[in-house]
């Protein structure tokens, strides 16, 4: 089997009546939680911990335990048996789960400056260009442009907000990809 096959599904019969009289409560976090608590682990406290490992800080700082604000709460952060191309993802979904990372198509002018008109846009607000791709093929509209899909690194979802607007105000056809909501709260 693939390790994405090997996943346990269930809890086991001698864990479950083990656990079962010191729990008081279960909670379901969700992978966006998880990945953003993978990376503010990393980037706060320089740990790296796998996503099976940091789910009590996931469910803190997802706010699925109210009745524990306000207090001063200990959880357990284990496990750093992350593959690298996994950690990579997490990393990538927890900047698009923090608002710092988005993506989308424009379409701009195939003609000598029509890419430039882009990237410099997107210089003059701030954001970083992490990947860029344009294709001609699929834009049967108008044979004078070209659609260009692109993801972008920002300092923060204000920020994410605000290459939005530039790129809406300068380009007449933008459309974002991905989360339309983004926790600024974290």
């Amino acid at each position: 089997k693939q390790w994405y096959q090997r996943r346990v599904r269930a809890v086991g019969l001698n864990a479950f009546v083990t656990a079962h009289p010191l729990v008081d409560k279960v909670v379901t976090v969700s992978e966006k939680a998880i990945a953003l608590a993978i990376l503010r682990l990393i980037e706060i406290e320089k740990a790296v911990v796998e996503g099976s490992g940091v789910v009590g800080l996931a469910a803190l700082m997802d706010g699925l335990l109210p009745e524990l604000a306000g207090k001063k709460v200990v959880t357990i952060l284990c496990g750093g048996n992350i593959d690298t191309t996994v950690l990579g993802r997490c990393l990538e979904r927890g900047l698009a789960a923090d608002g710092r990372l988005l993506s989308f198509t424009v379409v701009v002018k195939d003609a000598p400056g029509g890419m430039n008109s882009l990237t410099q846009t997107l210089t003059d607000s701030g954001a970083s260009i992490k990947d860029i791709l344009h294709e001609r093929a699929w834009l049967l509209e108008d044979v004078f442009a070209v659609r260009v899909r692109c993801m972008v690194e920002t300092r923060n979802a204000e920020h994410t907000e605000q290459v939005k607007r530039t790129l809406t105000t300068n380009f007449k056809h933008v459309e974002f990809i991905g989360f339309s909501d983004h926790s600024t709260d974290t």
